[in-house]
């Protein structure tokens, strides 16, 4: 009985041994990464401050971005516009007169003209 009671205890002691020796291992551990960080906290925040620099870089060119995508978009728009009238224009004047036809197809094509000189 006393046998059991003495390969337990020794049991419980090995484990008890081997759990301190984890704790005091992960305790060096966080000591040595705490000393590695506050070593390294000033390059940490000049990283910190090129980011925050990135961030509002990226912010001011999106918004560049989307006015340019809204000014064109809105050119374009204006273009197809002028275009339909044109032919819409060239479509009611084609039945009525060959003389207005002719003056509509040159201004559709001066107009051709300018867009592609402007592009």
């Amino acid at each position: 009985m006393f046998l059991l009671i003495a390969i337990i205890f020794i049991a419980e002691m090995i484990i008890a041994l081997t759990l301190i020796n984890y704790i005091v291992k992960a305790d060096k551990a966080v000591i040595k990464l705490k000393s590695d960080v506050s070593s390294l906290t000033p390059q940490i925040k000049a990283g910190l401050a090129c980011i925050k620099e990135g961030v509002h870089l990226l912010k001011e060119k999106q918004l560049w971005l989307f006015d340019y995508l809204e000014k064109k978009r809105n050119q374009y728009i204006m273009n197809a516009i002028k275009t339909v009238l044109m032919y819409l224009l060239l479509f009611l004047l084609k039945g009525k007169s060959k003389k207005a036809a002719s003056i509509c197809n040159g201004i559709i094509l001066v107009k051709e003209l300018w867009d592609s000189a402007l592009a």
